[in-house]
């Protein structure tokens, strides 16, 4: 698990999506900080882009660094 872990990081810091699993489904991951990488995702959830979407941090700190920024589909 922890070689599964490493290499997410990894395809996330290349800008890459990732699936990993949840109680009951799978969710759809990137780094939060790359417009591109969540574009992609929207993309890829055919979500359109005035819906808000979820951010994961492991800790209440990184609140003061994340920078959040519209998204313009044109979906």
């Amino acid at each position: 698990m922890t070689e599964d872990i490493k290499k997410a990081c990894e395809v996330m810091a290349a800008g890459g999506i990732i699936l990993y699993p949840t109680d009951t489904i799978w969710g759809i991951g990137c780094d939060a900080t790359n417009e591109k990488a969540v574009q992609r995702v929207y993309e890829l959830k055919r979500r359109a882009d005035n819906k808000a979407m979820l951010v994961l941090m492991d800790s209440e700190a990184k609140l003061d660094t994340c920078r959040m920024f519209p998204i313009s589909l044109g979906i």
